[in-house]
């Protein structure tokens, strides 16, 4: 009986070895679990009868113990009985789990009285035979913790099984890149994760750099600053370009004009994304929007927040700068919420800043000044901006009565032709010349005494435009 025995117990040994040992070609049977197990459990079903035989560390909670060393598998596979093979103790996992037997087989042994404990983890059916197991699911850990969550992703507590991600300290970079995105953490949830961000959840996955790479205020935040810092997630979140979703009330046609009710009722929502500098991107002159003061400034390190440099009000639209002085002309006090004085003068003050006009446009803007007058007085006082560009030029010389304006004698007899363009746009001459400068000439009581009316002049005119003569004659038309 004993030799029948031996011979079958050889028997089965060598067909372990050959399937478990090391070069072996027989196939393993196909992995049946959510989560493969290359140890053939069940051809070794007859040898072992309690899964301590192999684990026993996992009723004393000794990791030291918890893989059967390689004396323990030598014992068969020695040559002569068995096929030898390389078994070592697996290495610790590098996770942030925090599972633990001891506690888990108490509350089932009681449960079970006796029964199958390890199967309840590590079978993938309840009704499968001793032995027919592998590493454990995290679909039958949901079976007890997940509340009712067909995905251990799904549940709103995660530190019971793990650990936070400051404590795991063997993690590196990429495997913490690699964790599984949560179900409700969609496309939406940076919009409304703030109602979620309580307890110790966060921090399995999260720590503090992760949370102030996007807030601005992370240290005004409580939520944040009860994280722990963590320098992997630092070096992962260094020098990464931020992109803030818009929130639905930004989307609002009208939100440039009606943002600033909305932060002067509570501007601590608006401080998550948007520093100081932000909002000086259009509001150019602090001190007339103090809210503004209210949030945090950019520091070194820190969340840049929203740029919102160079954005333009809805009605800034192409042309605005050829059509803004009727909206000007209204009141500055809306146009000083983003441009000071000087931005105004930038192109006002045309003779120290003629790119408005284009390059060369001194030069040649005779012509266009002459012709377009009305235009030209949109932006220049033309009585005193051009008579004074003009005279430091050199170019306006009123001191002379006859033949000493240098800018006129580029044209030939200017000074006898001059009185059909005085007489066609008197407006034009005033930009360089005053009333007395003409009076010098046509004047009926002193200096050369000429009639700027020339022969056959028909007063009777004087009936249809009145306003014309008075231009000349301010104390009255003269009755002869």
């Amino acid at each position: 009986m004993i030799p029948r025995v031996l011979s079958a117990l050889l028997a089965l040994t060598a067909a372990l070895a050959g399937a478990w040992a090391p070069g072996s070609r027989r196939p393993l049977p196909a992995p049946t679990r959510a989560v493969a197990d290359t140890f053939p459990h069940a051809r070794h079903a007859k040898l072992f009868t309690t899964c301590t035989s192999c684990h026993a560390g996992v009723t004393t909670g000794d990791t030291t113990t918890l893989w059967p060393p390689p004396e323990l598998c030598a014992g068969c596979h020695n040559g002569d009985l068995a096929r030898p093979v390389n078994w070592t103790p697996r290495p610790p996992r590098v996770t942030n789990l925090t599972f633990d037997h001891v506690p888990h087989i108490a509350m089932f042994e009681a449960m079970d009285s006796g029964g199958a404990t390890c199967q309840r983890c590590h079978a993938p059916a309840d009704s499968l035979p001793f032995m027919d197991v592998g590493r454990a699911s995290p679909a039958r850990c949901v079976g007890c913790h997940g509340q009712g969550a067909t995905s251990h992703l799904t549940q709103s507590s995660c530190e019971p099984c793990h650990t936070t991600l400051h404590d795991a300290v063997a993690l590196d970079t990429a495997r913490i890149r690699a964790f599984p995105r949560p179900p409700s953490h969609d496309s939406a949830w940076v919009l409304h994760h703030q109602t979620a961000a309580t307890g110790t959840t966060c921090a399995v996955c999260h720590a503090q750099q992760f949370c102030a790479s996007c807030h601005v205020n992370a240290r005004m935040v409580q939520a944040i600053e009860s994280l722990p810092p963590d320098d992997r997630v630092a070096a992962m979140v260094r020098g990464q370009r931020v992109t803030y979703p818009r929130p639905a009330s930004h989307l609002a046609a009208n939100w440039d004009r009606a943002h600033g009710a909305v932060a002067k009722a509570g501007v601590a929502e608006c401080a998550n994304c948007h520093a100081q500098e932000s909002c000086l991107g259009c509001h150019r002159i602090q001190e007339r929007v103090p809210t503004i003061a209210t949030l945090p400034r950019r520091t070194a390190g820190a969340a840049r927040g929203v740029d919102l440099a160079g954005l333009r009000p809805a009605d800034h639209l192409p042309g605005m700068q050829l059509r803004h002085r009727t909206l000007a002309a209204g009141g500055t006090t809306t146009c000083g919420t983003c441009h000071r004085p000087s931005y105004c003068a930038s192109c006002h003050d045309a003779a120290k800043a003629p790119g408005f006009h284009g390059a060369d446009f001194v030069q040649r803007h005779a012509q266009q000044a002459y012709t377009a007058e009305a235009e030209c007085a949109a932006c220049h006082q033309t009585q005193i901006f051009c008579r004074d560009c003009h005279q430091m030029l050199g170019r306006a010389n009123t001191t002379a009565p006859i033949g000493g304006g240098r800018y006129h004698d580029k044209q030939p007899g200017w000074l006898f032709g001059h009185g059909g363009v005085a007489r066609r746009s008197i407006e034009t001459c005033a930009s360089c010349h005053a009333q007395d400068f003409c009076l010098r000439c046509h004047s009926a009581t002193s200096g050369w005494n000429i009639n700027p009316h020339g022969a056959n002049f028909d007063p009777r005119v004087q009936s249809k435009n009145p306003a014309m003569c008075l231009i000349c004659h301010t104390r009255g038309v003269p009755s002869n």
